[in-house]
């Protein structure tokens, strides 16, 4: 009954596989569809528009404004004017018309050379969204590789799982045999099915996990959960890594720290926009004005005007309570703030990329040592196998050789995984990720 279940579920299993048109996603096309599909960086390539159309000549306060105003007014009034000669004037729904017009031109020429520090800092907070481009594609791909190394490594117990599961099928049979012939008791036969479902409950385990993890992968890759994929074989293409290579190409590639030295500049030029104001500000005026009065009644029946205006107006604040000097004091700690922020974070990079070197290479010897104990797991399973057959050992001892080569196996696929998650780090902290 053992076998007939096991069979069957594999059946269903590649049955609804084969109709649902299974497609092989390779570690590449994820990269390619998640930086495609992904919110956050959709979102970062959103907000770098906002900048960069945000930084203009305009917005920056370097160019001139100009505005037409005009109206025309009519009034119907009941009207009575005395004058000192004597004279008065009556009249009653009397018309009165006003109409004006005016065109005006106001450039601020100089205001203590903000405008200019406006437009480097446009430009700064432009080049800051692009850098957050970065970081996020960076972010998104360091996910992908992640999980589908995850993916991987879950495959990899799976066939270990089902490797498991054809040596307890066979120690099932030849108890069976022995059992038969008068030469073995059935409690061998019994242990052995235990066995088998124990490792097939395990299996259905490991295949829950797996499926977590495509699910999970396809979120990332903005795609719906339901769609079911394979993954391409990998290949261990890891080169060896020197730490001082790495803490140099962190030290000019991290993303972080780029950002870091952008902030404190935004701080930089945030005190000469608060010192500008120690200076006046110089406008030019130029306008052209038209006027045209009617009236019924009154002193002036038709007047009318029409002309150039220009000049220059200034402001200065000399003083407003010593706020201008509070604030680029302000202004000032936020230029310390930002170096020491960006200390911090190169302090904290070096102490990762430290920490994630040694854990690279505790991985990879791990994972040298476990191939050797593999070897020697798989002999020592023959060698069981092979008295068991004979009928010199119990059945107990073949089971603990083979959970010893499973066990070994497991401890194999987590190192390689490990070293793989270290170098992908190690890429990342040292600006390589996106190459």
């Amino acid at each position: 009954m053992v076998r007939i279940s096991i069979l069957f579920f594999t059946f269903i299993f590649l049955f609804l596989s084969a109709a649902t048109g299974q497609e092989t996603l390779s570690l590449d096309e994820a990269v390619r569809i998640a930086l495609q599909n992904n919110f956050n960086v959709k979102i970062a390539i959103n907000d770098a528009v906002i900048n960069k159309t945000n930084n203009t000549t305009g917005n920056a306060g370097l160019l001139p404004e100009v505005a037409l105003n005009f109206g025309n007014n009519y009034n119907i009034n009941n009207t009575r004017q005395e004058f000192f000669s004597g004279d008065t004037r009556e009249g009653n729904g009397v018309n009165t018309s006003n109409i004006n017009a005016n065109i005006q031109l106001g450039w601020t020429v100089f205001d203590g050379m903000r405008m200019f520090v406006n437009r480097d800092r446009l430009k700064e907070i432009e080049s800051l969204g692009e850098l957050n481009i970065k970081l996020q594609m960076e972010n998104t791909v360091s996910q992908v590789m992640s999980v589908y190394y995850n993916i991987e490594q879950h495959q990899r117990r799976i066939e270990t799982i089902q490797k498991a599961i054809e040596i307890s099928k066979e120690r099932y049979e030849l108890a069976s045999l022995k059992k038969n012939v008068g030469s073995g008791s059935g409690i061998s036969v019994l242990q052995a099915k235990v066995d088998i479902n124990a490792d097939s409950s395990a299996l259905i385990r490991q295949q829950l996990i797996l499926k977590t993890s495509k699910i999970q992968l396809n979120e990332i890759l903005g795609r719906s959960p339901e769609i079911i994929f394979d993954i391409s074989t990998l290949t261990d293409s890891q080169k060896d890594v020197d730490f001082q290579e790495l803490s140099e190409m962190a030290a000019q590639r991290n993303l972080m720290l780029q950002m870091a030295d952008k902030n404190i500049r935004l701080s930089e030029l945030n005190v000469k926009l608060w010192e500008g104001n120690k200076y006046p500000t110089i406008d030019l005026n130029l306008g052209y004005n038209f006027s045209r009065l009617k009236a019924e009644i009154g002193i002036l029946k038709f007047n009318q005007n029409a002309g150039l205006s220009y000049g220059l107006t200034g402001r200065w604040n000399i003083f407003n309570g010593w706020n201008n000097k509070r604030e680029i004091q302000v202004a000032k700690l936020g230029i310390e703030t930002g170096k020491l922020t960006k200390e911090q974070t190169a302090l904290s990079l070096k102490t990762d990329l430290f920490t994630i070197f040694n854990n690279y290479l505790t991985a990879r010897e791990l994972t040298k040592i476990e191939e050797g104990n593999i070897r020697i797991a798989e002999q020592n399973l023959d060698i069981t196998t092979e008295k068991m057959r004979l009928g010199t050992i119990e059945a107990l001892e073949l089971r603990q050789a083979q959970l010893n080569l499973v066990d070994v196996e497991f401890r194999k696929i987590t190192s390689a995984f490990e070293a793989r998650m270290a170098h992908l780090e190690l890429m990342r902290l040292s600006g390589q990720l996106l190459k």
